[in-house]
């Protein structure tokens, strides 16, 4: 093996390496508090839930209120998960032929995080708080 040969592979392996070291700093340094602690869609919502994670659920059904006959689009985002939050999640969920129990689970969380039925983004979609809910969009 040449000089010049083994240097390149000693440069490879030390640029590797470095990458790596690297990799992994920069992995926990950019962690976000939101990951570490859990998404909204991680969890289920329902009568007397509270919290940013409501308010986030209040908004999205208002977007999509009028677009669902029945659906309710003045909600007051107050972040309560009340009777009126809970009757617009039932029309919801009625209106997309799923389990209608007034609760925010895994499955209603799918449908409020995919406004589009079509390509590109929709104007009357609260992208901010789909993705401050975890929604993959």
């Amino acid at each position: 093996m040449t000089t010049r040969t083994m240097r390149n592979r000693i440069t490879i392996a030390g640029a590797a390496l470095g990458l790596a070291i690297a990799g992994s700093v920069g992995g926990v340094a950019t962690a976000t508090p939101a990951a570490a602690a859990g998404q909204c869609v991680d969890y289920q919502y329902s009568i007397g839930g509270d919290g940013g994670c409501v308010a986030n659920i209040q908004t999205l059904l208002n977007a999509f209120g009028p677009r669902i006959p029945g659906g309710v689009s003045n909600l007051e985002v107050d972040g309560q998960f009340g009777e009126q939050t809970r009757a617009a999640v039932v029309a919801f969920q009625t209106y997309w032929g799923m389990q209608v129990d007034g609760v925010v689970g895994a499955e209603t969380w799918n449908i409020l995080c995919a406004p589009q039925m079509g390509p590109g983004p929709v104007d009357w979609f609260p992208y901010d708080a789909a993705r401050a809910s975890g929604c993959n969009i």
